[in-house]
């Protein structure tokens, strides 16, 4: 009867505290890009890291290329400097925020940690036993808590240790940009300030495990995550870009990004805010980056660089399908599976070839400007054997060790293969260091 009793007042008042509100928006305060700076990073050179959706799959593979990049030594102002150390952005979706965030806030000790915390550990099973347990079924049934709020409570008890926005911010960098996607407009949702600015709420109270709980939100499994709109409470007016974006027919990106910012105006209209899976919006966290150099007032990192490095980790697996091979159609899970998959796979096709293009004409904009850009994804294997293991891996958050390290491996592989990073190497005067890649 006790239990009961206890359960009961869990249901009436456990749920987590909804985004804090914003007194006043300021343009210049916050988690924003130009308020997290990496000690010691140069000025000529940014690196910007992206990490697609993919479960355990993808934030094994990105797990790897962390490893990889502490074990790249390049001369920066005449001194050698780990590659990982001079990550400005890592922009992430669904399980590559995972890593993103951990190493933001924990620095080389997910190195020593994250395997035991994440990587290596059923997190399925955790949250079903989590589901099921009499203490949540109250809760689940009172209509104010749901599958991703039990998610949200897992990530945040044992992964990352209550942590917050204000936490992300005096830790050093880099600066993470956590993806989610807005389910009545479809567009993007970036946990950064200049986002939770359009809806007057401070980010630094925001726990970072609630976010992450939004980019990996995929229903029907989980559920959305559910924000207030408190929108013309702070003062917040539109930037000059938002202004002078297009309109009508001849939208563009930044015509459709003011869009969809301008779409929570109007906060009686829409006081809630409801997020889930990134991915449904952009797979590969490559949006954020298209988006600054297309800007007509583009970052102040990005305008003074010399050299822009980006890192495009990629854990799509395109399984094998035998379905052409009978006259039966695909069954109703297989149907559904396609109806997630076909869009993003294309959509991430069509990111990856924008955001190449982008950097192009970024370097090709200013004399002396170099840009490199890594692509990290199973089709990049040589081997057909590994081709084939990778595409068996499945999307999930519960792996095996050796998929886990097999994962890890080979992100190291495409890293150095990749052509674009032997020319940076030779252009930084760079070397692979062996040996473990945390700091001694």
């Amino acid at each position: 009867m006790l239990a009961v009793a206890a359960a009961l007042l869990a249901g009436c008042t456990a749920h987590w505290p909804v985004n804090a509100p914003l007194g006043k928006a300021d343009p210049a305060a916050g988690y924003r890009l130009e308020n997290v700076r990496r000690p010691d990073a140069s000025d000529d050179l940014l690196v910007f890291v992206a990490f697609s959706g993919g479960g355990t799959r993808a934030a094994a593979l990105s797990y790897g290329v962390l490893e990889e990049l502490a074990r790249t030594e390049i001369t920066v102002g005449g001194k050698p400097r780990r590659l990982i150390d001079e990550v400005d952005v890592i922009s992430a979706v669904s399980g590559g925020t995972f890593p993103a965030t951990y190493y933001a806030l924990r620095g080389d000790r997910i190195f020593t940690e994250f395997e035991g915390k994440f990587l290596k550990r059923n997190i399925e099973s955790a949250l079903a036993g989590r589901i099921l347990s009499p203490g949540n079924w109250f809760r689940l049934g009172s209509g104010n808590f749901d599958r991703s709020d039990v998610a949200m409570e897992l990530y945040d008890e044992t992964i990352f240790d209550h942590a917050t926005y204000a936490d992300l911010m005096k830790n050093g960098g880099p600066f993470v940009i956590v993806n989610g996607a807005d389910v009545t407009t479809g567009g993007r949702f970036p946990y950064t300030q200049e986002q939770f600015d359009v809806i007057c709420s401070d980010l630094a109270q925001f726990p970072v495990a609630r976010a992450v709980a939004t980019s990996s939100a995929l229903p029907p499994l989980l559920t959305a995550i559910t924000l207030v709109n408190r929108a013309g409470s702070c003062g917040w007016t539109e930037p000059a870009w938002m202004a002078s974006a297009g309109s009508g027919d001849a939208l563009g990106r930044a015509g459709l990004r003011a869009r969809e910012l301008r779409s929570y105006d109007d906060a009686k209209a829409r006081p809630y805010v409801h997020l889930f899976d990134g991915g449904l919006a952009e797979n590969l966290g490559l949006r954020a980056l298209v988006e600054a150099i297309d800007a007509k007032e583009a970052p102040a990192r990005l305008r003074t660089a010399k050299k822009l490095v980006v890192f495009v980790v990629n854990a799509h697996r395109d399984p094998a399908r035998d379905w052409d091979t009978k006259e039966e159609a695909p069954g109703k899970g297989d149907l559904q599976d396609q109806m997630w998959s076909i869009p993003v796979d294309r959509y991430s096709f069509e990111a990856i070839e924008a955001a190449r293009d982008q950097v192009g004409r970024w370097a090709a904009a200013e004399p002396g400007r170099g840009a490199y850009f890594v692509e990290v994804g199973f089709d990049r294997l040589p081997d057909p054997k590994d081709r084939e293991y990778f595409r068996g891996v499945p999307t999930s958050f519960k792996l095996e060790p050796e998929q886990v390290d097999r994962l890890r491996d080979a992100a190291s592989r495409l890293v150095q293969a990749a052509p674009d990073m032997a020319r940076l190497l030779q252009d930084m005067k760079g070397r692979r260091v062996e040996g473990q890649p945390a700091k001694p």
